[in-house]
Order: structure tokens, then sequence, then C-alpha cells
């Protein structure tokens, strides 16, 4: 792997890692801040995505994995209100950041197998159909849906745990 290649990497699991992980106040920088660095990442990777073959199914199940890490993501997430403070705050434990580790051990490996192998994935590429250079935007896809659907289910959550203290608050 190159060293943008690392610190691209690097940058997105700590990013996303400071941003989930620990008891931490709702509120739209915790939305906005992770979006914008997948925004960015995305405008660089997502230049040329090769069309032909099976890359359109690879993008297509990076995207549903992605959606699926975003969604155990949120289930592990435990949201409360402050009535006091009037804050609503989210908490992620060790587990978060473990599945986030795993999902970026994948992407790393994978890279590093292809960077080290790569004859033999030239040729899994070829009697699979798909380009190589499908990785870089896969994992965006991946990332990028993982967002989704996590931050959406967060805003819904947080929602209803902040109607549900408010009325209980109110009556």
């Amino acid at each position: 792997m190159t060293a943008t290649t690392w610190i691209s990497t690097l940058a997105i699991f700590a990013l996303l890692t400071w941003s989930t992980f620990g008891r931490k106040a709702f509120n739209p920088i915790r939305l906005i801040l992770p979006i914008l660095v997948i925004s960015y990442f995305g405008a660089t990777y997502l230049k040329d995505i090769p069309s032909g073959g099976n890359n359109g199914w690879l993008l297509a199940a990076s995207a549903a994995f992605g959606a699926l890490i975003g969604a155990l993501l949120l289930t592990m997430s435990h949201i409360e209100h402050d009535a006091k403070s009037r804050k609503t705050y989210v908490t992620n434990g060790i587990a978060s950041v473990g599945v986030l580790s795993i999902m970026f051990i994948l992407r790393i490996g994978l890279v590093q197998w292809v960077t080290s192998h790569g004859e033999t994935a030239y040729r899994y590429s070829q009697l699979h159909h798909f380009d190589l250079y499908i990785i870089g935007p896969a994992f965006i896809f991946m990332a990028a849906s993982m967002l989704i659907v996590r931050i959406v289910g967060l805003m819904v959550r947080v929602k209803r745990t902040r109607s549900e203290a408010l009325s209980g608050w109110s009556a």
C-alpha cells in the first residue's frame, strides 16, 4: 500500500472511532464531520469507477455490507436524554470500535494481499470479471452506506428518545 492509502485509511478509521466511541452529546457536528470526510475521499476515489463485468455487483455487495455494519453499530448505540441539561447523549462502547476495526482490517488485508500477490489477484479478477481498481470505490461505497444507515438510524432514535423524554417530563 502507498503512504497515501495508509494515511487515508487510518484517517477514516480515526475519525469514525473518535465520532462513535464513548458518551457524546448528539449534535450536528457529530453527523456532518464524518459525511465531510467520506465526501472528500469519495471525490478522490470515485472519479473513474470501472463499470464492466461484475464491478457493479461488487459495489452493490460492498454497499450492502456497509449497511449491515451500520445497522450493527446502530444496535450497539445507547441513547439517553438528560432532562436537566436537555441534551441527548449517544453512548458507544468498545464493541463498536471492535466492529470498525474488523472492517478496516479487512480493507487493509485485501489491499495488502493484492499488492503482495499482484499476479494471482489479477488472474482472480479476470476469472470473476471485475477490475482491481474497484477496491477503492468499493471501500467508499461500504463506508458511505455504513454512515448513512448509522446516521439516519441515530436521528430516528434520538428523535424518538427526545419525544419520549419530553412527553414524560411535561406530564
